[in-house]
């Protein structure tokens, strides 16, 4: 089959990144032939010649502007008139791509509307079938300019899914919330976020070391955050106030964060606000091929997280992750986070609560025999979370 994923960011943003990307490359090892059509950040900076990428196997192509201008933690957002411009002319260039690459299946990651009504322009009078993968819900938790963008958005979240001819979702709370709004429960496929098999392996001992001596940390416990620094949906605050109160009781931990955002800045004003000083790292955006190495020097990892809409409709990349390098998860027992952990994997606490975060944390740091079999154990659990398993999920959805 001939598959083309329509998206409205690029490959620096994690979702691309981290789900379409490594699910096409196993499409593509089972004999179909999956393309990812693209906006850019800065497109009209982007060389020609980057326009087109092969990335193991996949195609993907670069076709117009994204609704934001610039990368994570530099975006310049348009006014209404720009942006509605913006936002018609990457409908358009998404459209026109999947004709031009003769896509037996259009499936739109993210049910927004730039890649959503393009969607349903390369589906209209054709046989192509049009497939949508929600994988966020974002009306519940973006920022937003004003409230008719927002109408607009949750408009395209809530209705396309239900005139598609199959819906993937990355949880159950996505799957029971397009079941209520009437998608019959035979057109949803579960496939939750996963892992790359060549992730799967540590990352070799003296690149681990040189970070560590390059971040200038040794032996002592260090808690890792990797992802988006964001109060409104990644309660980054939340992680620091927690952080604050485990220094009072294990004053040599460390956390390093990992990755940009635009609250970063208000972030580090918090951290040195708490008296965190130099125990809180702030290393920024890396590569996605450097986050294994973050993780392995990680004691734990953290998913801070509050019981809203948010957090039980995200399928975090930062845990499957973790459980394949075999570091411990402290997160909030919300949404998929228990099935993901199954309590042996991890540690589950009351969401929203700096101080459960802080005990979950210190439990994983002070207690060494009980870490290790948590990190056994989380190994184990990433099984359940291989690409090339989930795949096999997926293709279920054009069947």
């Amino acid at each position: 089959m001939r598959i083309a994923f329509l998206g409205t960011s690029s490959l620096d943003y994690p979702s691309p990144r981290g789900r379409w990307l490594p699910l096409a490359q196993e499409l593509a090892k089972l004999g179909h032939a999956p393309q990812l059509l693209l906006l850019h950040h800065t497109y009209d900076q982007l060389p020609i010649a980057q326009r087109r990428q092969e990335h193991a196997g996949v195609v993907v192509h670069y076709v117009g502007q994204m609704h934001v201008y610039g990368p994570v933690g530099q975006r310049r957002y348009y006014r209404p008139l720009p942006l509605l411009y913006v936002s018609l002319l990457g409908a358009a260039a998404l459209a026109r791509a999947a004709f031009q690459v003769g896509a037996d299946i259009v499936h739109v990651c993210k049910p927004q509307p730039i890649n959503g009504l393009a969607g349903v322009l390369a589906a209209q009078g054709s046989r192509r079938r049009l497939c949508v993968d929600c994988d966020d819900y974002e009306a519940g938790g973006n920022r937003f300019g004003a409230a008719w963008q927002q109408r607009v958005v949750q408009f395209w979240e809530d209705q396309l899914p239900q005139v598609a001819s199959a819906v993937t979702v990355n949880t159950r709370f996505l799957e029971q919330h397009y079941v209520a709004l009437g998608v019959p429960a035979a057109r949803i496929q579960y496939v939750p976020n996963g892992v790359a098999p060549a992730r799967l392996n540590d990352p070799p001992t003296r690149q681990v070391a040189g970070l560590r001596s390059a971040l200038g940390v040794g032996s002592e416990p260090l808690v890792v955050y990797v992802g988006t620094l964001s109060k409104t949906t990644h309660n980054v605050d939340l992680l620091l106030d927690a952080f604050a109160l485990v220094a009072e009781r294990v004053p040599t931990a460390r956390l390093l964060l990992v990755g940009d955002g635009e609250d970063r800045h208000e972030l580090e004003r918090r951290a040195a606000a708490l008296g965190l000083g130099a125990r809180a790292l702030f290393v920024g955006a890396v590569a996605a091929s450097a986050v294994p190495t973050f993780l392995a020097l990680a004691t734990c990892s953290v998913d801070p997280v509050a019981d809203d809409a948010v957090a039980r409709a995200r399928s975090p990349l930062k845990i499957v992750e973790s459980l394949a390098l075999g570091v411990p998860v402290v997160t909030g027992n919300v949404g998929d986070r228990g099935e993901m952990l199954r309590e042996d994997a991890g540690v589950l606490v009351t969401p929203g609560s700096a101080e459960a975060l802080a005990n979950g944390i210190i439990e994983v740091v002070e207690n060494q025999q009980g870490r290790a079999q948590l990190a056994a154990a989380a190994r184990k659990r990433s099984a359940a979370y291989r690409w090339d398993r989930l795949a096999l999920q997926w293709l279920n959805v054009y069947h």
